[in-house]
This record gives structure tokens, C-alpha cells and sequence, in this order.
């Protein structure tokens, strides 16, 4: 039987949170990439100071922490601000980063 304009022959669609056959393979390939380069990779990021570390911390931190939901959005400084900031108020920041993320953990 044929389907009508959008409609679809599975309605409820892939489960939220599943991965395509192609995309597993593909975070199975990157994590086994990055499992046997780990002591290259971290002494690359030994290497880097200053501002390029800061923008690889942050950029990484997006794989690590769940995203949280619009409700939840706090307001996160700028790079630029997060530089900015004396060392105290950058201890302050990432405290409060570490609570928010072991609150999520709880929630699991």
C-alpha cells in the first residue's frame, strides 16, 4: 500500500536519543580514534596556554555537559569576559559550572 504525502509508515518515528546505523559507526571510528591517540592528544593540549587552552577547554565542554533545557539557560560569560575575570571569579564560575553538572548527574 502506497503512503499518502507525509505520512509515514512508522508514525512514532526513531526513539528519541537512538543513532542511525551510519552514525554509530561513525562516533565507534572517532571514539576508538581518540582512545588510541590519548597520550598524543594530551600532550598536545600540555602544550597549548593562555587563551587557545581556554577555547579548547570551553569548546569541549559542550560534548561533556548535557545541554540543558531553555528553562534551565543561565546566562554562560563570553570567552572574552571569561578571560577577563580575576581568578577568583573565573574558581566561582567553574564551582558553579561543577554543581550544575552534578546536578544533572543526580538526575540520571
Amino acid at each position: 500500500m502506497k503512503y499518502q504525502k507525509g505520512q509515514s509508515g512508522n508514525p512514532d518515528g526513531r526513539p528519541k536519543g537512538t543513532y542511525t546505523k551510519v552514525s554509530s559507526k561513525q562516533r565507534e571510528f572517532l571514539r576508538e580514534f581518540i582512545l588510541d591517540n590519548k597520550e598524543k592528544f594530551e600532550t598536545e593540549i600540555g602544550k597549548l596556554e593562555g587563551k587557545e587552552f581556554l577555547q579548547l577547554y570551553l569548546s569541549l565542554m559542550q560534548y561533556i555537559l548535557p545541554k540543558p533545557a531553555t528553562a534551565e539557560l543561565k546566562e554562560v560569560p563570553k570567552l572574552e569576559e571569561f578571560i577577563a575575570m580575576t581568578p577568583e571569579e573565573r574558581q566561582i564560575a567553574m564551582e558553579e559550572i561543577r554543581e550544575s553538572i552534578n546536578k544533572e548527574k543526580a538526575k540520571l
